[in-house]
């Protein structure tokens, strides 16, 4: 539905005529070898990877950077997300099995040398905060997030959560705080400028609409979610804090007793992660709220 309506993929087919192509056959095989499906149509990831490719394809103008190199990289980028229709098989980054798929494709598509290198080197630095900085990386790290932000990205929030069985009660009480805290500091999040002027509105539109959403749920079905703003230290970075916004209940649903909440915070393997354990007073019933920080800080 949106790929042929995309300017990315009428400069990407005059830049080398079928590679888009090329690309979303190797994203949805490896999305349907994991789900277990021989046919049917386009998955939920390459529909993330078009809008990803349109967006960096217009940041790349904005920043004064190769727009269908920015593109190709916002199309490879979640390649290695199911290689060998498995999530995550190696002990390694996705980013390595994505920059392995694209120099295959890219070298059977007949791109130079240069084109490829550039591709590769820019999906093997995603999300590598403590490597050289990268401009196209720093591109499609800005096009990844702006996706997930905004009305689209609200809209796939609860795609996604249908998508892996969760219901609306579920989805708001473990996910809701991590797409507040993200849209909060989705500016700050940036890497480019043009990703900056985009994140501004982009996060003001996420947090009116979920802000919106809880008083209707509040007001009709008597759901009451409160939003609390918390501050946590960041591992390894002495002296820096993260800012969370936490979507709670406001009391224990099973006695009515109010919530105790701790929070904390551990370096993983691939990200800075929060963990937040949410306790009744009463009844001691709990959850815990767990997700990767925002790079910022």
């Amino acid at each position: 539905m949106f790929l042929k309506r995309q300017e990315f993929y009428r400069s990407l087919t005059a830049f080398s005529p079928g590679l888009v192509e090329r690309v979303k056959k190797c994203v949805e095989d490896s999305e349907k070898r994991f789900q277990g499906k021989g046919s049917g149509q386009t998955g939920f990831l390459w529909e993330h990877t078009v809008l990803v490719a349109s967006l960096a394809f217009r940041i790349a103008r904005g920043e004064k950077e190769d727009s269908n190199l920015a593109a190709l990289v916002g199309l490879l980028h979640d390649a290695g997300k199911f290689e060998e229709g498995r999530y995550h098989p190696r002990e390694e980054a996705e980013e390595e099995a994505a920059a392995r798929l694209a120099r295959r494709v890219l070298e059977e598509a007949g791109l130079s040398v240069v084109a490829v290198g550039h591709v590769v080197r820019a999906l093997r630095s995603l999300y590598n905060s403590g490597g050289r900085r990268n401009g196209l990386a720093d591109i499609v790290h800005d096009a990844d997030f702006l996706t997930k932000s905004g009305f689209l990205g609200v809209a796939s929030f609860f795609m996604k959560s249908t998508l892996r069985g969760r219901n609306l009660e579920r989805s708001l009480v473990e996910f809701l705080s991590r797409e507040l805290t993200y849209a909060a500091s989705l500016p700050q999040n940036m890497r480019t400028e043009t990703g900056r002027k985009m994140a501004a509105v982009k996060s003001q539109d996420t947090l009116r609409f979920y802000r919106s959403f809880l008083a209707e749920l509040k007001r009709v079905h008597r759901a009451d979610f409160k939003v609390r703003s918390y501050k946590t230290a960041r591992p390894g970075r002495k002296g820096k804090q993260a800012s969370l916004l936490l979507a709670l209940p406001s009391v224990c649903g099973d006695c009515g007793g109010r919530w105790d909440v701790r929070v904390g915070t551990e370096k993983g393997v691939k990200c800075e992660r929060s963990e937040a354990v949410v306790t009744c007073s009463s009844c001691r019933s709990s959850y815990t709220v767990s997700f990767c920080l925002p790079e910022i800080g």
